[in-house]
């Protein structure tokens, strides 16, 4: 399929009608390109949800020009095979030269979808997206673990879709006076077009979220110990609504499983809020975690490396302090 423009599509990620951050950051990484394009397009956000018209306004002043609104109450909720048709044919209409977005979850669906319907390329996890100066769309993406890292080439003609990972992504400082046309559609696939039907939404205890998407994380470290003396991680989590992460001592003492690893090794997290129990501050850690929005920091040493990156600091020990909070938290 031949692009109709420089279009760069963005898809907007939003869960319980508010928008994701992740999205802002994919505006910046779109706005980047169009300008090594040279300018010719527009970068536009492509949202398929349900009462989201009024949210969407904010995505302009980000750098968004146009916004392309799908509405419709059966795209409240994800549906894989559902959104892939529908933002497939959306793209045969109009024909965007790249769509980008972030590697969540939802997207790692989504995306392989959406590129088989197209019978176009697809580059995950990506840390970079250009075109060189021979016009070839290249990506760069982490393997082995991210120690090593490959530069991928698109053999295809566009549209390139592009999953970016999320922690590479940080939004641009908005401009308040800057608006996008905003086009409202309604989905040309209906419910019974589809060979598979939600049955039912199965809310995620937040303790069995996968880090990378969890928006609160309790991160318990050596100064924890083992056994029974992590229970109180758990507690916390439970009582925050949380997600629970440790340090790569925890994974090595068999205390939790390697998914729950944050750091060079394991996983490289963006929440919201993030409180560090008993944990030094090593790089190997911190290189995971260091984009959380808010750090709470509780450490006996005044000296931790870990207190750098806190916006709050508790010098004391884990086993005294998290009893105290968890019984707060509970009265309030």
């Amino acid at each position: 399929m031949h692009p109709m423009s420089h279009d760069i599509w963005v898809l907007v990620h939003h869960r319980e009608g508010i928008i994701e951050e992740v999205t802002f950051g994919l505006i910046g990484e779109a706005c980047r390109l169009l300008s090594d394009l040279g300018g010719e397009g527009r970068v536009t956000a492509v949202a398929l949800g349900s009462g989201l018209e009024a949210e969407l306004k904010i995505l302009g002043t980000y750098g968004a020009e146009r916004i392309l609104y799908i509405d419709s109450d059966s795209l409240r909720h994800y549906h894989g095979e559902l959104f892939a048709k529908v933002l497939s044919n959306l793209a045969k209409r109009y024909g965007p030269y790249c769509i980008l977005m972030a590697h969540t979850a939802e997207a790692s669906d989504l995306s392989p979808r959406v590129a088989a319907l197209l019978e176009t390329g697809l580059v995950t996890m990506a840390m970079d997206f250009r075109i060189d100066q021979s016009g070839q769309a290249v990506a760069i993406r982490p393997v082995d673990n991210g120690y090593l890292f490959e530069e991928t080439r698109f053999n295809c003609e566009s549209p390139y879709i592009v999953s970016f990972l999320p922690s590479v992504l940080s939004a641009p400082e908005p401009d308040m006076n800057a608006k996008a046309d905003i086009t409202v559609e309604f989905p040309d696939v209906t419910p019974d077009d589809l060979k598979t039907t939600v049955v039912k939404i199965i809310e995620a205890n937040p303790e069995d979220l996968d880090l990378e998407e969890a928006d609160v994380i309790v991160s318990g470290g050596m100064g924890v110990g083992k056994g029974d003396a992590f229970n109180i991680i758990y507690e916390l989590a439970r009582v925050i609504g949380g997600s629970v992460g440790g340090t790569r001592p925890i994974i090595d003492w068999q205390v939790l499983p390697f998914e729950q690893q944050i750091g060079q090794t394991g996983k490289t997290v963006t929440p919201h809020l993030i409180l560090t129990c008993g944990v030094s501050g090593a790089n190997e850690f911190t290189a995971g975690m260091e984009k959380s929005k808010l750090v709470v920091a509780i450490n006996t040493d005044p000296h931790a490396r870990i207190f750098r990156f806190a916006d709050l600091g508790v010098i004391g020990d884990v086993h005294e302090v998290l009893p105290l909070l968890i019984s707060r938290i509970k009265e309030i």
